[in-house]
């Protein structure tokens, strides 16, 4: 028995789906499939149960799991402490998230990582304005950040993106607003409201998107204005609408948190607006940490028409 074929297999038991572990493995399906078969042979007993359409862990699979899992993170721990010895690692990674990423699987893989490497010491670093989400790729750059979520920013040369999913924008309205019984919203239909949004200096690429969805829906979004540049929190962006200022366009992500009475949420069609949120970090970061971090991030967040896959076999929070 080799190590490889205990990633194998942990890959198999994760997933449930050979064609999905395959691609974790970076391994054709025939081919993984032939592994887990030697590892099955050689331990003399079947690890699943195979039909058509469903893979389940025997009870000696259950056993062997939950062993490899301990064999894994223990040969990790070693190599990264030899590692820490000789100068080349650290026992830090420090990863910088929005306050809404708690309600996304961002925060499923950060208690994933906490719990497959307990000898890291993980830093949070959750930011609760746009201003300071937006400070992320500045504390990258400096190394006081080695990951940050954050929508995808402008183009850096020094950093590398990647997307992670795609975040649902809602209309906040009043909740006497004529379009309040509606199950969802067409965006021409506030061709005629003020809408709420951040002001274009913040973040360009997300306004113009949005700017850009409201042409696509025919007709030119009249914007509330201020005469400062302005960022709106979520509860701030409630207030305003609760008090007939404008509609509020914002995060799906956020409505999961505070829910006032006075306003109500609903999806945006004909186009369904999306922002991308990413994962960015240093192109020059070797670290193991990170690249640790990252596969978890990848097994746990949908690819575009997906839905998360659960992180070890716990419920996916609602995004």
């Amino acid at each position: 028995m080799e190590l490889r074929h205990l990633r194998y297999f942990v890959a198999v038991a994760e997933e449930l789906n050979f064609s999905r572990a395959a691609g974790r493995m970076y391994l054709s399906q025939p081919a993984l499939s032939q592994q887990i078969r030697k590892l099955e042979q050689e331990l003399g007993v079947s690890l699943f149960h195979r039909t058509k359409n469903h893979v389940a862990l025997t009870e000696a699979g259950l056993v062997l799991l939950e062993g490899a899992r301990r064999v894994l993170v223990l040969v990790e721990q070693t190599a990264r402490e030899a590692r820490e010895v000789g100068g080349a690692e650290s026992r830090h990674l420090k990863v910088g998230f929005p306050e809404y990423a708690n309600h996304t699987p961002v925060a499923d893989a950060l208690q994933t990582f906490r719990r497959r490497y307990p000898y890291v010491e993980l830093e949070e670093h959750e930011t609760f304005t746009l201003q300071e989400t937006l400070q992320q790729t500045d504390k990258l750059r400096k190394g006081t950040l080695d990951v940050g979520f954050m929508l995808r920013p402008e183009e850096d040369e020094t950093l590398q993106v990647e997307r992670v999913l795609d975040i649902e924008l809602v209309a906040v309205l009043p909740d006497d607003h004529h379009l309040a019984d509606r199950d969802e919203v067409h965006l021409e239909e506030l061709s005629d409201e003020r809408l709420i949004l951040f002001s274009r200096s913040f973040h360009p690429r997300c306004y113009d998107y949005v700017v850009g969805c409201c042409r696509e829906a025919g007709f030119e979004p009249k914007v509330v204005q201020r005469k400062e540049p302005q960022l709106y929190s979520g509860a701030t962006t409630y207030r305003m609408v609760a008090s007939g200022i404008g509609i509020g366009i914002v995060a799906r992500p956020v409505v999961s948190g505070y829910r006032p009475h006075d306003v109500i949420f609903k999806p945006l069609r004909d186009p369904a607006p999306v922002l991308e949120l990413v994962a960015a970090w240093r192109c020059d970061d070797p670290s193991s940490n990170l690249q640790a971090f990252l596969e978890i991030v990848r097994e746990l967040t949908p690819g575009p028409g997906e839905s998360p896959a659960p992180p070890d076999g716990r419920p996916v929070l609602g995004v």
